[in-house]
């Protein structure tokens, strides 16, 4: 088994050192799509068997995004990051619930742009990230059952699932 990196932008291939992450047999996919994230020193993985890209083209894939609220503290961010739509209900929260909001928010948009297979190059504020598109489960994750510390969002998005 070889480590193996698809970009919509470059292809696919052992070469790469970017991209989603997967892995050959044989010379084949092995059929999964894998996705990591790392915040504040945890990380999260997320693995499915069957899915990645096959023959026929490209199955359900997976994103995973792990965040502190501590990284989306900074001016500017709501401009750079949310939609119209997010900064009007960003608006209407109380001050004390906007930071895990903001965290959420882009944990999700980072989850759903990784399963994609984007990435940032998409504009993360061109993405909505609380509608789940067609063919999209989007899921926040409970960090505390996940044994993280306060402050953290974590959001899995399954694309292209049945």
């Amino acid at each position: 088994m070889t480590a193996d990196y698809s970009c919509p932008d470059c292809g696919t291939g052992p070469e790469l050192d970017h991209g989603r992450p997967g892995y050959r047999l044989d010379g084949a996919s092995a059929g999964l799509s894998l996705s990591l994230s790392r915040s504040r020193g945890w990380a999260l993985l997320a693995a499915g068997r069957g899915l990645g890209t096959d023959s026929s083209g490209p199955a359900a894939t997976v994103g995973i995004d792990l965040e502190h609220s501590s990284g989306v503290v900074f001016p500017g961010f709501d401009d750079v990051v949310l939609t119209p739509a997010e900064r009007q209900v960003l608006a209407g929260l109380p001050l004390d619930r906007a930071p895990l909001w903001r965290t959420a928010a882009w944990s999700r948009k980072e989850a759903l742009l990784k399963a994609r297979g984007t990435g940032l190059r998409v504009d993360p504020a061109s993405v909505e990230a609380f509608v789940e598109p067609p063919g999209t489960t989007l899921l926040d994750l409970d960090t505390a059952a996940l044994g993280l510390p306060a402050g953290f969002a974590a959001a899995l998005a399954l694309v292209g699932a049945v």
